[in-house]
């Protein structure tokens, strides 16, 4: 009895399964079939309708009948499930770029300007976790090892151009005493872990010498919230995405378009502001006040950091438009934006205000390496290590991180 009760309601869920199904091709692909494939359609749909009303003799009959008939009009074809998969995969993404567009767009940071609070394409002296097989390093951490160790006596003989390795990110050779050696990054890069912690190049180098034991990352890769400013006005210490359209560098007129499309700068004046720098403190006079204040009197987090002396932040450095002795007044509608690396940020310093038009969006969450700047952007304390700048401008405390 209780076997013949659980046959008998399979059967009616299989009779069901079959009715929905036919009901959903009808819904779907309506605007693909043609007249006689629709018509009949709607006939199977019909019997499949009356299968509830039939012994379970009758039923599972002309169930059979129903199927085979269905098997008829749209054969199995070659490879559906791969042809069901591409479609949800085409679906997935239609819906993926558009939120993209509306909401959120990936970016990658291009240069080391914002350091320490995101960082571009740099070198750290350790490995996140030691002894993690290369692929998964630079899966997970974005690292690839950037060791070099002298083999041979003699001169740094020059630098060639670079080439790509592996499809990730360019590779360059160099060569010391007759041997070539080949490193992750540009040559400027290269240039800078290697030789940038030596006041001047030594004329010869001797083997065993070590002038990298490290790793290179590929930099941080964030997502800009598009639509926050859609609701509310940028605000003061905000890291902000915009394009550089109409700006010019002051010295050489060159349009900054030509260097990259997107920079990401902190926001450190607002409309209607006016900024000096005193004592390498950067002072606001905001709109219709008539005093000047710290920058770090906003009660904004990210200033106190830049403030601190530590973990690579250093105060503001005097130059081009807010160089000592002078005074800026920022326009209705524009922003004066500053990266916190400021002995290495071509910011508005050099090249003036950016209009609320340029602006893209506020970074918002970093999603890749699995570094300590992982999650929520600008949310981490900076590292309790002081922030001393060596030769070149070399500074430790941003190989630690």
């Amino acid at each position: 009895m209780l076997i013949k009760y659980f046959k008998n309601r399979r059967i009616k869920k299989e009779h069901s399964h079959f009715r929905k199904r036919i009901e959903s091709l009808l819904k779907r692909d309506d605007d693909i079939f043609s007249d006689s494939e629709k018509n009949s359609l709607i006939e199977i749909a019909g019997k499949a309708a009356l299968l509830k009303t039939f012994d379970n003799s009758r039923a599972e009959k002309e169930y059979n009948n129903l199927s085979n008939k269905l098997i008829k009009l749209f054969p199995e074809k070659r490879f559906k499930f791969i042809r069901e998969y591409a479609e949800i995969l085409v679906v997935a993404l239609t819906v993926a770029f558009g939120v993209r567009a509306l909401y959120t767009q990936p970016f990658k940071i291009p240069t080391s300007s914002m350091q320490p609070t995101l960082f571009g394409i740099h070198y750290v002296n350790k490995p996140v976790i030691p002894n993690i097989p290369q692929p998964l390093n630079y899966l997970l951490f974005s690292t690839l090892r950037a060791d070099l160790t002298v083999q041979q006596n003699g001169a740094f003989q020059g630098i060639y151009p670079p080439f790509d390795k592996f499809f990730i990110f360019p590779w360059t050779a160099l060569q010391i005493g007759g041997m070539k050696y080949e490193l992750p990054g540009a040559p400027q890069k290269v240039t800078e872990y290697c030789f940038g912690k030596f006041q001047q190049m030594p004329e010869t180098f001797k083997p065993g010498d070590v002038l990298c034991d490290g790793w290179l990352s590929d930099g941080d890769h964030l997502f800009v919230n598009r639509l926050a400013y859609h609701f509310s006005e940028p605000a003061r210490g905000d890291i902000i995405v915009f394009t550089t359209n109409d700006l010019y560098n002051d010295s050489t007129g060159e349009p900054l378009s030509r260097i990259g499309y997107y920079y990401v700068k902190r926001l450190v004046g607002m409309p209607g502001d006016t900024l000096k720098i005193e004592n390498s403190m950067l002072m606001v006079k905001p709109k219709g006040s008539d005093k000047f204040v710290p920058i770090t009197s906003f009660g904004v987090e990210a200033f106190k950091r830049v403030y601190s002396g530590k973990g690579g932040y250093q105060p503001y450095l005097p130059v081009g438009r807010l160089a000592l002795g002078s005074e800026v007044k920022i326009p209705e509608k524009s922003y004066f934006m500053m990266g916190d690396n400021t002995l290495w940020s071509a910011d508005s310093r050099y090249w003036g205000f950016v209009p609320r038009a340029n602006i893209v969006g506020k970074a918002s969450f970093v999603f890749w390496p699995l570094s300590r700047r992982f999650g929520i952007t600008d949310s981490r304390n900076e590292l309790d290590v002081p922030t001393s700048v060596g030769p070149n401008g070399y500074i430790k405390a941003m190989t630690l991180q």
